[in-house]
């Protein structure tokens, strides 16, 4: 940890959020929060995201060329329906 600052931890989790890993979007917000003085927590946290991503390594978004473009969404939501409508 001494030979690397915060802001470099978070730049290198920040590059694989913006490329493959939206999942981290959350974790970035609150990492950056820290930037001007990160505690020791704060670096455990981010040594926590990074032996995640380790094991995650194999979950990506993959952009492929097609002839036939198809947008897909999921969502797990109800629009604030009630359950018996």
């Amino acid at each position: 940890m001494r030979n690397k600052s915060y802001a470099s931890l978070v730049g290198s989790i920040m590059y694989a959020q913006v490329c493959t890993r939206p999942d981290l979007a959350l974790c970035i917000i609150k990492m950056g929060r820290f930037q001007s003085n990160p505690g020791m927590q704060h670096w455990i946290a981010g040594k926590k995201i990074l032996k995640y991503l380790q094991r995650t390594k194999a979950y990506m978004l993959i952009y492929r060329r097609t002839k036939n473009l198809e947008l897909v969404g999921y969502a797990d939501a109800n629009l604030g329906k009630a359950e018996d409508d």
